[in-house]
């Protein structure tokens, strides 16, 4: 890790955070106030990222992974929710607010911005938007849960994403999208696959049952632990009960402070930290499903 003007202060991490090679941490202006930096649980940060914050909060949740190359900046907070995945070369400027929710992925050479200046206020520029020192037009960026961005984006400033969005490769979004929307193009329109412009289609407990099962089925297989599938409760159970998920609508009846519980319908979890947690967490998390903590 470097450090740069930096107090250790200035940066909180979590469990088993890793930040790589030639990371580094500052502030814009000499003048201005460092910002901080927190990070959750299981973060990856990888080679080369640079933050600049001044005046301001940057806060990620648990496994956050940042990859090389990623250039953040800004005066105001950013805010990432948990198991957000940032690809390579992008940029996450946070003039104005930025706030990302859970699971959402911003594909490789990305670029989220929310302001607009260069031209001279004092020449009548009409063109003014989330400046931190001066009174312009707001230019915060709102992204909701399971955002995903595939690649090359652009998201302009003001504008205000939904949640279960997908935007396709080099999609510039100008405008608002609401939720469970598809979108793609220059500028980004609601796109339909199949004749469909729903980004997800809604299933049933028993599908998302049986799909876990499958899922549950090949995690075992490769750590080769003891897998019990009880179909009458819809609960799938893992390793020594280290894990047990719930696939349907009712609560858990039990709390073990030793047993890691999911649950597949509120896509949450009871953090414990035991390692076939971490483990399940990461196989899960690619694209199969993710969840965040209770």
């Amino acid at each position: 890790m470097k450090m740069t003007d930096l107090n250790y202060e200035n940066v909180k991490v979590g469990k088993n955070v890793s930040i790589a090679n030639n990371c580094t941490f500052g502030k814009i202006l000499p003048e201005s106030e460092q910002g901080k930096f927190t990070f959750g649980d299981y973060c990856s940060i990888h080679d080369n990222c640079r933050f600049f914050v001044s005046d301001a909060d940057f806060i990620m949740g648990d496994y956050g992974t940042i990859h090389n190359n990623t250039f953040v900046t800004g005066y105001k907070t950013c805010t990432i929710g948990h198991n957000a995945w940032i690809g390579q070369n992008s940029i996450l400027n946070a003039t104005d607010a930025l706030t990302i929710g859970n699971n959402c992925g911003i594909g490789a050479y990305s670029k989220i911005w929310t302001h607009a200046a260069w031209g001279d206020l004092i020449l009548g520029c009409r063109i003014a938007v989330g400046l931190h020192d001066f009174e312009s037009k707001s230019g915060k960026v709102i992204i909701g849960d399971d955002f995903w961005g595939i690649g090359q984006i652009t998201i302009s400033p003001g504008v205000k994403i939904g949640n279960k969005v997908i935007a396709l490769t080099h999609s510039l979004i100008t405008k608002d999208i609401p939720d469970n929307t598809i979108v793609g193009g220059i500028p980004a329109k609601p796109i339909a696959i199949d004749g469909d412009f729903r980004a997800y289609r809604e299933l049933s407990e028993s599908e998302k049952f049986d799909m876990m099962k499958r899922f549950a089925t090949i995690f075992s297989k490769l750590k080769k632990i003891k897998l019990m599938i009880d179909e009458t409760s819809k609960t799938i159970i893992l390793g020594n009960h280290e894990i047990v998920i719930k696939c349907t609508d009712d609560q858990f009846g039990e709390n073990d402070s030793t047993v890691t519980y999911f649950d597949l319908v509120r896509r949450t979890y009871t953090k414990r930290h035991n390692p076939l947690e971490r483990e399940f967490m990461n196989f899960t998390l690619t694209y199969k499903a993710k969840f965040v903590p209770e």
